[in-house]
């Protein structure tokens, strides 16, 4: 592994530096979460890649390595050495997704945060480094348990680079972490093959330290896309690329499948979703041409 991450440290130094690479013998921060990362010490490289984002008029070049070092720690063990923080006791679970969807007719993007609370939550509010605003919302009632944020048909996916969250909980207790993206994902990697199967990219390195990618179905009323799916299956083993047989009354339908990538930042969840959706006439199908998913 620690080959593999110099081998890589110096290939990055190489893309985003060119033939200008003097930096790299400075004591900025930038050089510190190359050092960091070397020596093994993920979190202290994470601290010093959040010092440079900080960093007024930073370089495209700079905010592009940058990036790509992130890439490069996440592999030491999917995101989970990142950080050292821990989520505080009236905040149970926090999870970030980053979604492109892709239907037949156009591509749009959606951003959602989920979380769970026990004593419940006030308010969560997310922002680009410095001043810019994402996410910022006052919970109530039973959201404040269990909550889902979201904006939905966006033009262009959230963005590399330095995020805050901050968390307030009903009792006054706020909690405030530093949030690294990665560049957004530059290929589509689920298509539809025709109207009731897909294909699906091999992944991008067999020996990742995360979870290999999965995949949930749905099957919603063609008039009710964003509400509760009538059918539903989450897939880890095995990916299927067809439709299974469904015993659904005749009727025109709308079906989604989304391709998950999960990885980590300490104890908080980032997934980056590619879904795939279009609507579908059931159950008109051929038995002999389809096979029914199994369970793992």
């Amino acid at each position: 592994m620690r080959l593999r991450l110099t081998h890589g440290l110096f290939a990055a130094a190489l893309i985003a530096g060119g033939t200008q690479a003097a930096w790299f013998d400075g004591n900025d921060a930038l050089t510190s979460a190359h050092q960091r990362l070397l020596e093994g010490n993920t979190a202290g490289s994470m601290d010093a890649m959040i010092e440079a984002w900080q960093q007024p008029n930073l370089s495209a070049s700079r905010q592009q390595h940058l990036a790509q070092l992130l890439a490069l720690a996440i592999t030491e063990d999917c995101g989970r050495s990142l950080s050292q923080q821990t989520m505080p006791d009236w905040l149970s679970n926090l999870s970030l997704r980053r979604e492109t969807v892709q239907t037949t007719s156009r591509v749009y993007y959606r951003l959602q945060v989920r979380g769970e609370s026990q004593p419940g939550i006030a308010r969560f509010s997310l922002k680009h480094w410095p001043d810019e605003t994402i996410i910022s919302q006052r919970l109530s009632g039973q959201n404040q348990h269990q909550w889902l944020l979201e904006q939905d048909g966006l033009s262009e996916p959230m963005k590399e680079g330095l995020y805050q969250l901050e968390v307030t909980s009903v009792e006054g207790e706020t909690w405030t972490s530093w949030l690294l993206m990665t560049q957004p994902q530059p290929l589509q990697k689920i298509s539809w093959k025709d109207t009731r199967s897909w294909r699906i990219a091999p992944p991008d390195s067999l020996d990742s330290t995360c979870q290999r990618p999965f995949l949930t179905l749905n099957l919603y009323p063609h008039n009710q896309p964003d509400g509760a799916p009538i059918w539903s299956v989450e897939k880890h083993k095995r990916l299927p690329t067809t439709l299974p047989v469904l015993d659904v009354p005749n009727g025109q339908y709308w079906f989604s499948v989304a391709l998950i990538e999960r990885r980590w930042q300490g104890a908080l969840s980032v997934e980056e979703v590619q879904r795939i959706g279009r609507a579908i006439d059931l159950p008109d199908l051929d038995p002999d041409a389809l096979r029914a998913i199994k369970p793992d």
